[in-house]
C-alpha cells in the first residue's frame, strides 16, 4: 500500500493532470479553458513539430553510428590487459562524465566560424576553403550535434560492450584460431552473436534516449537555423514557455510519451523473439 500510494501520487496523478491539462488553453498562470482535442489537431498541422521527428530520426540513426557502434568497436579493439589499455579506457570514458550543457557549450566555442578550433586547423593545413559556419547553416548543423553526442557518449557504450566482452570464455576464441580463423572471422561469427542482447538493449538506450534530446540543442544550435535541429523536446520548451502555450506544450509531450512507448513496445517485442545465445 505504502508503494501504491507513492506511484499514484508520483506517477498516475501527474499523467491523469498532463493528459487534462492538453486538452485545455492554458498559459501556466490563469485558468485553464477546456477545448478538447484542438491541440492535438494543431500538432498535427503544425508542420516544425511533424519536421522534429523527422530531425530526431536522423539524430538518433546518427547516435546508432557514432556512439552505439563506435562504442563496440572501441570496447573490442581495447579488450585487453596490455600496460595502458586501461588508461586508454579511461580517456574514452571520461567525456562521459561531463554535464550536457558543458559539453554543448565546448563544442560551441570548437565550431565557432571565426575563432573555432575546426576551421583555425583547416586554414593552418591550407583548406580554408573547408570551413564552414557550421552552426549556421541547415546542411552541417544537424551533423555537428551528432558528431559531439558520439563524443559524449560512445565511451558509456563502450564499457557496456566490454563489461560483456569479459563474460565471453576465451577458449572459443582459441579453438577457432587453431582452425585458422581470423579475427574478422571471430568477431562476426563469435563476439557479435553473444553480444546480441547487449547491442539491442543499447540500440534501445540509444533510441530512447535521442526522443529525450535536449541539452545539445539548446546549448549548440536552439533548434535553429531555420528550425533545421529543431527536436521535440526543443520544439515543447519554446511552445510551453516561451510562447507561453503551455496547454499546447503539454499536448506534444503526452504525443512524444506515446510515440517512445510505442517503439519501445516494438522494440521489446521484436528483441523477445530473438534467440538468446548461450556460450
Amino acid at each position: 500500500m505504502p508503494a501504491l500510494v507513492l506511484y499514484a501520487a508520483f506517477v498516475l496523478w501527474p499523467l491523469a493532470s498532463s493528459i487534462y491539462y492538453s486538452m485545455t488553453d492554458w498559459d501556466g498562470i490563469g485558468q485553464a479553458r477546456w477545448i478538447g482535442f484542438a491541440n492535438f489537431e494543431r500538432a498535427f498541422s503544425d508542420k516544425i513539430h511533424l519536421a522534429s521527428y523527422l530531425h530526431v530520426s536522423l539524430y538518433i540513426l546518427g547516435t546508432l553510428v557514432f556512439e552505439v557502434s563506435f562504442g563496440l568497436f572501441m570496447a573490442v579493439l581495447l579488450n585487453s590487459d596490455r600496460p595502458g589499455f586501461a588508461t586508454l579506457r579511461a580517456l574514452f570514458f571520461s567525456p562521459v562524465v561531463l554535464s550536457m550543457s558543458a559539453a554543448g557549450v565546448l563544442w560551441t566555442f570548437v565550431f565557432d566560424y571565426r575563432t573555432g578550433i575546426v576551421n583555425a586547423a583547416l586554414t593552418n593545413l591550407g583548406l580554408a576553403s573547408w570551413a564552414q559556419p557550421w552552426l549556421s547553416q541547415p546542411a552541417t548543423a544537424l551533423l555537428c550535434v551528432m558528431l559531439v553526442s558520439g563524443w559524449k557518449f560512445a565511451g558509456l557504450y563502450m564499457i557496456l560492450f566490454f563489461a560483456a566482452l569479459r563474460r565471453i570464455p576465451r577458449h572459443l576464441y582459441e579453438a577457432a584460431r587453431l582452425e585458422g580463423a581470423g579475427a574478422i572471422w571471430c568477431f562476426f561469427k563469435i563476439t557479435l552473436p553473444l553480444l546480441k542482447q547487449n547491442v539491442l538493449v543499447a540500440v534501445l538506450l540509444a533510441v530512447t534516449g535521442g526522443f529525450a534530446g535536449f541539452d545539445l540543442f539548446f546549448t549548440m544550435t536552439d533548434g535553429q537555423p531555420y528550425n533545421s535541429t529543431e527536436v521535440p523536446a526543443t520544439w515543447i520548451m519554446k511552445q510551453a514557455f516561451d510562447n507561453d502555450q503551455l496547454g499546447y506544450g503539454i499536448a506534444l509531450t503526452v504525443i512524444l510519451t506515446i510515440v517512445v512507448c510505442l517503439i519501445s513496445l516494438v522494440y521489446l517485442r521484436y528483441a523477445e523473439r530473438g534467440h538468446v545465445v548461450e556460450y
